[in-house]
């Protein structure tokens, strides 16, 4: 038992010797969102004093924008993790502030022309209306340029999935509907994104 205790620590000793030091990045990142399926689950009482209940997908594309920054470490010479930070719209009236963990992987390495796959979650905070935290899930791949020693560009494409808590609109007076007589309010938008990226 001590013999395998003895060499289980010198292998991890040797792997933490060739292990490279993770290296700090930072990055920019601009984008362009474009939904195109929303869902929602609405149960709320309307200002006659009735129950509305809905259920609905709707299919109806809309723009919006992003702009986020990041810091992150460079764990080994092809694998990226960062916390990424900004501005994200969602669907109409609403923008968010993301707190996101994202993976990055670079086959050809972090610091080479080629293929960039990546992947990550975010809870959002709303800015303002409706103060409820939601989340975001998104997966992608794209293309490196490397341009000057540790300087690069991502040019990407992903598919992602936002929850929200969407402002509901009273029938009769037009108006919206007060926290206070909604039951259930929840809504989710797929999107594919376009985003072009700068990092250091």
């Amino acid at each position: 038992m001590k013999r395998t205790l003895l060499i289980l620590t010198l292998a991890l000793c040797a792997l933490c010797l060739q292990a490279r030091t993770p290296r700090l990045s930072y990055g920019l990142e601009w984008g362009y969102t474009g939904s195109f399926l929303r869902h929602c689950d609405y149960s709320f009482i309307c200002s006659e004093g009735y129950r509305i209940v809905e259920h609905e997908d709707q299919w109806r594309y809309f723009s919006n924008g992003s702009v986020l920054a990041n810091v992150g470490l460079d764990l080994t010479r092809s694998v990226n993790l960062s916390v990424y930070s900004g501005l994200l719209g969602v669907w109409a009236r609403r923008w968010m502030v993301p707190v996101e963990l994202r993976a990055r992987y670079c086959p050809a390495g972090l610091h080479a022309d080629g293929l960039v796959c990546h992947a990550g979650a975010a809870l959002n905070f709303p800015t303002k209306t409706l103060k409820e935290t939601c989340f975001r899930v998104h997966a992608g791949a794209g293309y490196r340029l490397a341009v000057y020693r540790d300087i690069s560009v991502d040019l990407l494409l992903s598919i992602q999935y936002t929850t929200d808590h969407d402002l509901i609109k009273d029938p009769d007076t037009g108006s919206w509907v007060p926290h206070s007589s909604i039951e259930f309010n929840n809504a989710s938008y797929l999107a594919l994104n376009i985003s072009a990226a700068i990092n250091f």
